[in-house]
Formats: structure tokens, C-alpha cells, sequence
């Protein structure tokens, strides 16, 4: 064989080669969660980062659904750290599509919050949009996070009082709910300083639970928050918390009694 054929072969195989790859992690990224190759190569990073920077454990996992579609449902947390989204998302198979104050969304990233259909929320709650969007994206089979205390929780390890808009969006929807609490993230409340700040976080399924015919927001609220405050020990402030600088807010605040019935 000459000189000139085995350049060519070589090279023919380097190609070859490196289509191969390329195909087959599109192929293996796009059977993750959801169905495409970006959104899997991103979740991957974030399983990465938690387990690494945070040296994330988990507890409970068998509550979590094992598809990358499972359905309308809603995921439901404390909220500790800017962070939490990132080491809830590590730990589920699926797309979590998170609800986030608007003015938190930096254009920088606009890209970013595209791709993941950030549902923006401002910060007054008197917007009825996300609250619409949000139950349309349950009924239509999607994932949807809210932090229903509202804000970072300052003093942790508290359980402050959720806003009702949680319950009314559960009654409406009638979606099962993942319920899970956090402890030991980063305590800083920038999203920055929280993304490098190490730690030894703990994601802690306690159930996911079916209200039924339940429609009442108020039981279903309040049961969510008893059931939290069982799993974690923590006491019960009834002070409202005061939005803070950066998180991932509950977008409802707390409806005027006439509300309920304009949000479909």
C-alpha cells in the first residue's frame, strides 16, 4: 500500500470516526430528558456539577418517576440556596420547567432561559400570565418547580408560610405532586457566589402525592406544608418572607378571593 492510500484511509477513518461519535451521542442525548440532544448534554452537566461542587446526596429516589416523561406533574420545595433548581434538576430524569423573577433573567443568558421556557414572574404577583402558562403546562403533560414559600428563607431551617396560589394550582390541575426538602446548600444568596461556593447539599424526597377530588387550595396548602414540617423536624414561622435579591419565586403571592376563577 502506498503512502498516498494510507493517508487517505487514515483520514477517511478519522472522519468516519468522528461522525460516529457525533451521531451517537446526539442518538443518546436526545433519549434523555427532554427528547433532545442540548437539553441531555445539559442535564448531564448539572449531575456533574452537583455531584462534584456539591457533593449532592440523595435520599428517596424511588419517589421520583424513572421516565423522562411522566406526565403532568408538579415538583414542590423549600427553597434554601439560588442553587436548589440546579441540584433538583441533577436528580430527575425529566425536564423540570422552573418559574423565575423576571428581572433576575439577564439578557446574558437569554439564550439560557429559551431553551429551558423560563415561565418570568414579577415580583408584585398581580400578573395572572405566568399563573396561566404555569397550569397550562401541567395539563399538557409538563414538569413544573415552585418554591412556595415565595423567597430564600432567612433564617434556614424554618418552614415559612406558603402562598395559596400553590393549592389552587394543584385543585385545578389535579396533577400529582413531588415533595422534597433541601439541607446543607451554599448559604449565599447570589447566584454566583452560590455557584462556587462547595458544600455537602442533601436532596431529600419525602412522597409524591395525589390530592384526589380535593379542592380546596387552603387544605391542600396547608397539608404540603404540615407534611414538610413532619419530614424535616423544622418549626413552623408564620412570618411571610420578603422577596430577596435572587430565587426562583412562588408566582401567585396570595390571590384576592375573585382570582381563582380568572386563571384557566
Amino acid at each position: 500500500m502506498t503512502p498516498l492510500l494510507i493517508v487517505i484511509f487514515a483520514v477517511t477513518g478519522w472522519i468516519a470516526l468522528t461522525l460516529g461519535l457525533k451521531w451517537a451521542g446526539v442518538w443518546l442525548f436526545s433519549r434523555g430528558p427532554g427528547g433532545d440532544s442540548v437539553t441531555g448534554l445539559m442535564v448531564l452537566a448539572t449531575q456533574v456539577y452537583s455531584r462534584l461542587m456539591h457533593r449532592a446526596q440523595y435520599e428517596g429516589l424511588k419517589h421520583v418517576p424513572q421516565t423522562n416523561q411522566p406526565g403532568g406533574l408538579i415538583v414542590v420545595s423549600n427553597h434554601g440556596s439560588p442553587i436548589d433548581p440546579v441540584l433538583i434538576q441533577s436528580a430527575c430524569g425529566f425536564v423540570v420547567r422552573w418559574m423565575m423573577a423576571g428581572d433576575m433573567m439577564i439578557p446574558q443568558l437569554g439564550w439560557l432561559w429559551r431553551h429551558q421556557r423560563m415561565i418570568p414572574v414579577a415580583r408584585d404577583g398581580r400578573d395572572l400570565g405566568p399563573a396561566r402558562e404555569a397550569i397550562r403546562h401541567v395539563q399538557a403533560g409538563g414538569v413544573l418547580g415552585v418554591f412556595p414559600e415565595g423567597a430564600l428563607v432567612r433564617p434556614r431551617e424554618q418552614i415559612r408560610p406558603f402562598h395559596p396560589g400553590i393549592g389552587f394550582m394543584i385543585a385545578k390541575t389535579q396533577a400529582p405532586v413531588l415533595l422534597l426538602w433541601l439541607s446543607g446548600t451554599p448559604e449565599a444568596t447570589h447566584l454566583g457566589s452560590a455557584l462556587i461556593t462547595r458544600s455537602h447539599a442533601r436532596v431529600r424526597f419525602i412522597d409524591r402525592l395525589e390530592f384526589g377530588d380535593e379542592r380546596d387550595p387552603a387544605a391542600i396548602t396547608q397539608t404540603l406544608r404540615r407534611l414538610m414540617a413532619e419530614a424535616t423536624g423544622w418549626p413552623l414561622c408564620d412570618e411571610p418572607l420578603a422577596p430577596t435579591p435572587v430565587e426562583v419565586v412562588d408566582p401567585f403571592g396570595a390571590p384576592q378571593p375573585a382570582e381563582p376563577d380568572a386563571v384557566s
